[in-house]
């Protein structure tokens, strides 16, 4: 590892701020959230955003785009073309009986007549009064003769007329094809009639649990004269509401009109189509049955329109998806044979001006007939949309607000905002994809909106608090670390644990040998001087190595790796340290200090790698990012072992077994040190393997074969192999030593029981 020894300024240890340092706390987020998410709720309950959501179903709508009906419906449009061609809105009733007759003939099954009839035709009284002024003019005169003449003329035109009676007519046209369906149309105020609902030839509703008045409620009804009434198939209504905006999405499945409940006229149609002689089941709150198809419903019977696609209206024809014919063209029998066998002709009116047209999710202006056609489609395929449970909702609501309360303290902002932004658009295209191919509509608006709001919120409670923190931590930590781990300790999403957390590290303690006795015989100014600047040197390589400074302990220097930033070769960072340490100290301060006249200091570097407990130790006022256990009291005594082996670094063996590979070391004993029971191994650290001169690499090995031979009380063997040591290095302190060791116990052998542990006097 290349090593460069920068000088920065050392300063102390900050003080804690004098304010109370404010953090992100998640326990201030989770009341946020738990805030946010009732705030939530209670516009859920009133419905607030209902327009929103709306417009979300329509979005699902075009997103999902156009879809086949799955029903033989044709609409027989009464368009501007058969107006020009038939005559003049409205049509006798006997052009009614025709068409239901014509519709009879081409094979249709079932006729959903968009058309009422509530008061009999005027047509003949009009007539009569414009004969008898005809009369009054051609046959002039007030005697007897001619007002004799002119009442014959009339009697005979009225008896004649009696005798084509339209509203009969039309009447005896729907009993003879017997597949015509008539609406009633519900009203909520008086301006109707309020005839017996037993009276009206209509199959009502049968209702399995909740109350009629559970649903829309009408006072009144707009019905058909009884004649025509009474001879249609059956009868329904064909009301539809614009909730909460003016877009006709949802319909009632029945209406409650004292008592009974009258079905909607599609689904009465779907039922004739289907041959279904059952009524319409509605089940309160679960949906509403037609055959086999069950139709999702609210509480108040309301259900959502599946529309099969847009509609394109012009005043003389109508596009949409499903195939549409003239009215006159069905009249004159201009249609291709066979187009309307054994299907549902849903007639209705198209032209400008009759005031049919309805805002939906696909089109501003679709004829009603379209969406009444929409709701028969729905019916006899099935293909009905079902609204997700409040429940579901709620859950939704939770579990996205919840998920921001979880990621936001985790992840930096641009991170947070680029999870949120791909949550926020997975979750609109899960809802449109389980719409188009489940039919399922999943709530939309309030799940995001509390989703949104949760993490606008906490993203500003985080920023604003972090900004603080970040400014805090970098005034901690800039003097024990380099700026370069600074960033990296701010950059991280946790930060660093404020309580204290059990790392594995490695520590460094360095001390200078004999320095009261230096400083005994030198002024302070210079103690000071010499000090300052070996500090800082010495700090230098702590930092060079991305170390953590802990303290100075007077001349001695505490320093560790691995935290506050995770360094997985700790170890290898802390031997590096401490060779260039004493590379420097060798190399630039000894021949600076001797050009200058002053005196040499030489160090002892002790190191331990082990699990340590790292964080802030101190009182309120000051605290202290450093470390305590007895791995970093191994180190300590580590470091004064240096002494006693006249040697300048000695490492643990945990710590040699993690740098064997890349640095040189021998061993030197197995020591017991003071105040432990159990022996360690140390060794030297010696040199960078790579760098290490072939006469250091020799006396490392004949220093290891000696230790060998000593271990196996081979005396005057081993005293030979600490001679060579010496003989390749004069100053070599190990080896003086165990030499000397080696005569002594030549002299006095050790017991019996000897296992070569060197126990240890002095800390």
């Amino acid at each position: 590892m290349t090593c460069f020894w920068l000088k920065p300024t050392i300063s102390a240890m900050p003080e804690a701020s004098e304010k109370k340092l404010i953090r992100y706390d998640t326990k201030i987020a989770l009341w946020a959230t738990v805030a946010i998410i009732v705030f939530v709720f209670i516009l859920n309950a009133f419905n607030v955003l209902l327009q929103i959501e709306n417009q979300t179903i329509d979005f699902r709508f075009s997103v999902r785009g156009a879809r086949a009906p799955q029903a033989p419906i044709k609409i027989i449009a009464i368009d501007e073309k058969s107006i020009r061609e038939i005559g003049q809105w409205p049509w006798a009733r006997s052009v009614h009986a025709q068409i239901i007759r014509k519709l009879k003939e081409d094979g249709v099954k079932c006729v959903f007549y968009d058309v009422q009839f509530s008061e009999p035709e005027r047509n003949q009284e009009k007539m009569l009064e414009q004969l008898g002024s005809v009369l009054n003019g051609s046959v002039l005169g007030s005697n007897k003769e001619a007002i004799s003449i002119r009442q014959k003329v009339l009697g005979d035109v009225r008896r004649f007329q009696e005798k084509q009676n339209n509203d009969a007519l039309l009447a005896a046209a729907l009993k003879e094809t017997g597949n015509v369906y008539l609406l009633v149309q519900p009203v909520v105020n008086k301006l109707g009639t309020t005839p017996d609902p037993d009276s009206l030839k209509l199959t009502e509703a049968e209702l399995f649990g909740g109350f009629t008045s559970d649903f829309i409620t009408d006072q009144s009804l707009i019905v058909n004269i009884p004649i025509i009434q009474n001879a249609a198939k059956d009868a329904g209504h064909t009301r539809c509401f614009p909730y909460g905006d003016e877009i006709f999405r949802y319909y009632p499945t029945v209406i409650n009109y004292r008592g009974k409940l009258i079905p909607h006229l599609s689904l009465q149609v779907a039922r004739g189509f289907l041959d279904d002689s059952d009524p319409v089941k509605v089940y309160k709150g679960r949906y509403a049955q037609v055959g086999k198809t069950k139709i999702p419903i609210l509480n108040d019977g309301s259900a959502l329109i599946n529309f099969c696609g847009p509609t394109e209206l012009t005043p003389d024809y109508l596009v949409g998806n499903f195939p549409t014919y003239s009215v006159c063209d069905v009249l004159f029998n201009h249609i291709p044979k066979g187009a309307l066998e054994n299907s549902i002709a849903a007639v209705g009116a198209t032209a400008d001006g009759l005031d049919d047209v309805r805002p939906t999710s696909f089109t501003k202006n679709s004829p009603g007939i379209v969406v009444n056609s929409n709701i028969i489609e729905n019916a006899i395929s099935g293909k009905v949309l079902r609204q997700a449970s409040e429940l579901l909702k709620d859950f939704l609501i939770i579990l996205l607000s919840f998920l921001m309360w979880y990621m936001i303290p985790r992840l930096n902002p641009l991170r947070g905002t680029l999870y949120f932004a791909l949550i926020f658009i997975g979750y609109v295209l899960l809802a449109c994809l389980l719409f188009s191919y489940a039919g399922l509509v999943v709530a939309v608006t309030h799940p995001l909106l509390a989703m949104t709001l949760c993490f606008g919120a906490l993203t500003t409670y985080k920023f604003r608090t972090e900004v603080r923190h970040g400014k805090h931590m970098k005034n901690m930590f800039q003097s024990m670390v380099t700026p370069k781990v600074v960033d990296a300790i701010l950059k991280s999403p946790t930060g660093i644990e404020l309580g204290g957390e059990e790392k594995e590290l490695t520590v460094m303690f360095s001390d200078i040998r004999s320095f009261t006795t230096y400083s005994e015989k030198h002024t302070a100014k210079e103690v000071i001087g010499v000090l300052n600047e070996y500090l800082t040197e010495m700090t230098n390589m702590v930092f060079v190595t991305e170390g953590t400074l802990d303290k100075y302990i007077g001349d001695a220097i505490m320093a560790f790796w691995g935290a506050p930033v995770v360094q997985e070769d700790h170890a290898y960072r802390a031997c590096s340290t401490a060779l260039g340490m004493t590379e420097f100290l060798h190399d630039f301060l000894w021949p600076k200090w001797k050009s200058e006249g002053k005196e040499k200091l030489e160090i002892g570097i002790g190191l331990n790698t082990g699990n340590m407990v790292v964080g802030f130790v101190g009182s309120q006022a000051i605290k202290n990012y450093t470390l305590i256990g007895d791995a970093v009291n191994l180190g300590s005594r580590l470091e004064g072992t240096t002494k006693e082996y006249k040697v300048e670094i000695i490492i643990s063996e945990v710590t040699y077994e993690a740098v064997k590979n890349d640095m040189l070391c021998r061993e030197l004993d197995l020591i017991q040190v003071k105040g432990k029971t159990q022996p360690i191994r140390i060794y030297e650290l010696v040199d960078r393997r790579f760098k290490a001169k072939p006469s250091t690499q020799e006396k490392v090995a004949a220093f290891a074969a000696g230790l060998e031979l000593y271990r196996a009380q081979k005396w005057d063997a081993a005293a030979a192999e600490f001679q060579k040591c010496l003989d390749l290095d004069p100053t070599d302190g190990p080896g003086a030593i165990f030499k000397e060791r080696c005569h002594k116990l030549k002299e006095h052998p050790p017991a019996a029981n000897w296992d070569g542990v060197y126990i240890m006097k002095t800390k």
